[in-house]
C-alpha cells in the first residue's frame, strides 16, 4: 500500500468577495460567532477546484459546551444550526427579500 495514491482532493480557493463567504460572515454575525477562514482538505476541495464556490462549516458539534451570543447563552448545536440555516437562507437571497 506504501506510496500508492488512495484519492485525490484538488485543491481551490474561495474568493474573498464570494457571495457565499459573505452569507456565511452575516450568519456568524447574527448569532455571535467568529469564524475564520482556512485551507484543510475537506468536501469543498472537489467543487471549489472546479472553480465553484464552496465551504465546510460545522453545525455545532457534539463538544456539549456552550457559546455566548448577543441574546444570551444557548446550545452550540442550536447556534450551528441557526448558523447553517441562515447561510442558506443568505445565499439563496430569501434573507435579502425579508430586509426589503
Amino acid at each position: 500500500m506504501e506510496g500508492r495514491t488512495v484519492g485525490s482532493r484538488p485543491g481551490g480557493e474561495l474568493a474573498s468577495d464570494s457571495p457565499l463567504l459573505a452569507a456565511l460572515r452575516a450568519a456568524d454575525e447574527a448569532v455571535g460567532n467568529q469564524s475564520r477562514v482556512e485551507r484543510s482538505s475537506t468536501d469543498a476541495n472537489i467543487p471549489l477546484s472546479l472553480g465553484i464556490d464552496a465551504i465546510s462549516i460545522g453545525a455545532g458539534g457534539s463538544g456539549g459546551g456552550r457559546i455566548r451570543c448577543r441574546n444570551g447563552t444557548i446550545p452550540r448545536r442550536e447556534a450551528g444550526l441557526k448558523r447553517v440555516l441562515l447561510t442558506v437562507l443568505g445565499v439563496s437571497g430569501v434573507a435579502e427579500e425579508k430586509s426589503r
